[in-house]
């Protein structure tokens, strides 16, 4: 039956590589757009695991998290230097992390901070940050790399960067090149946004604008961008956060990241809807190709086909071989369908990590693509029952008249 089936298929090799192709672009554009949401989600997840408040100038919730974390957008206005320090003494905090963003390296932003980042922050299952060369200091413009700005800008331990003012993708506008910085170590990789990020210490920071009309070099800036915090219990989070977002002090806004994270994902489920409900569309028609292909076959086939019952194949048989072919041709096509994700996501992964910090994997699959393709081979199975149907009816005296 195996053989018999290979040898139909390669007889009629055109018609069947264009079925199969389109059954291959369902499922490109189904796993796709599935692998792209669940890498997200769990890369963006991950970036947030470790920290319970993020707190800023007073500004949108969603705003606050992805330019703090995400290194997306760029903050409207910043907070007093005091206000965190006021709240890393905090009782109920267990450790605080200043970030002040502006500056940038090709398009890399630059991120102040203290070194205390290297030991409280966490992503993914509370793993924490590791070096894959040199130290984490933070010294006297000292920087120190994520692991897709180290590899996207070539550098190493020891190599000379420049910064620039402002989020750019160009350099020699508004470089600060009267105080080039060294690379003292390169992260190794988290799979987070935090592979993007260029760190170097606050009074690095000060140091790097002295020049622009800074009345002496502070060891702390006046202001920062916004901070992180780790709560001692968890039962200290909402006091904490209602504290900060009533401080009257200072207007400032604190958000819960995981709950934020959520928000979005909620705006995007219409987008995600609509694109899942174009690649079923695309299923639907590879599968009516399928059907119109085995269905136009037929009559190519009669006499063939009536030999093998004149032959002592029963109905049955030779219908099953119809069956066969139709889930063959949708298996190949998921198997390119897969190969053609697997190029794609090789040619752009780059980009993903770079633009939207995305690490696409195509191993494991999700719960949403076994159904899928579970679903596929049932449906390419169902669609030959109709041509199979027809054959099993068909007498042996129609297939071996002269004029078929």
């Amino acid at each position: 039956m195996i053989r018999l089936m290979v040898a139909s298929i390669a007889n009629r090799r055109a018609i069947a590589v264009l079925t199969a192709f389109s059954v291959a672009l369902s499922v490109f554009l189904f796993t796709g757009v599935e692998k792209l949401r669940s890498s997200a989600r769990s890369n963006f997840t991950s970036a947030v695991s470790g920290t319970h408040i993020i707190a800023g100038a007073r500004s949108g919730q969603i705003p606050l998290l992805l330019f703090s974390l995400f290194h997306i957008g760029a903050p409207t206005s910043n907070i007093s230097y005091v206000s965190y320090q006021k709240y890393k003494r905090h009782p109920a905090v267990a450790w605080a992390i200043p970030l002040a963003i502006g500056d940038s390296h090709r398009g890399f932003r630059v991120v102040a901070t203290a070194p205390e980042i290297f030991d409280h922050y966490k992503y993914g299952d509370r793993k924490p940050l590791r070096l894959a060369a040199g130290t984490f200091t933070l010294g006297r413009l000292k920087a120190v790399l994520g692991a897709t700005a180290a590899r996207d800008l070539g550098f190493a331990v020891g190599a000379r960067l420049v910064m620039t003012h402002g989020i750019s993708d160009v350099q020699g506008i508004h470089d600060h090149d009267e105080n080039p910085f060294v690379v003292e170590g390169v992260l190794e990789p988290t799979g987070t946004p935090f592979d993007k990020g260029i760190y170097i210490s606050l009074s690095s920071l000060e140091l790097m604008h002295e020049t622009e009309g800074v009345a002496g070099v502070r060891s702390t800036p006046a202001n920062i961008t916004s901070f992180l915090l780790g709560v001692k219990e968890p039962v200290d989070i909402l006091p904490l956060m209602r504290a900060i977002n009533e401080d009257e002090a200072e207007p400032m806004t604190a958000i819960l990241p995981g709950i934020v994270l959520g928000e979005i994902w909620g705006m995007l489920g219409y987008v995600e809807g609509v694109l899942k409900l174009v690649s079923i569309l695309v299923m639907a028609t590879a599968l009516m190709g399928l059907a119109i292909a085995l269905y136009a076959s037929l009559a190519e086939r009669y006499r063939e086909l009536a030999i093998l019952r004149a032959l002592g194949a029963s109905p049955m048989r030779i219908a099953s071989l119809l069956m066969s072919e139709s889930v063959f041709l949708a298996l190949g096509g998921v198997i390119t369908g897969y190969i053609l994700l697997f190029a794609v996501v090789q040619i752009l992964q780059r980009q993903l990590l770079r633009f939207f910090s995305v690490s696409v994997k195509i191993f494991p699959l999700t719960n949403a693509e076994v159904i899928f393709i579970g679903v596929l081979l049932v449906a390419a199975l169902v669609v030959a029952l109709f041509p199979a149907y027809i054959l099993y009816r068909r007498a042996l005296g129609a297939g071996l008249q002269a004029n078929i």
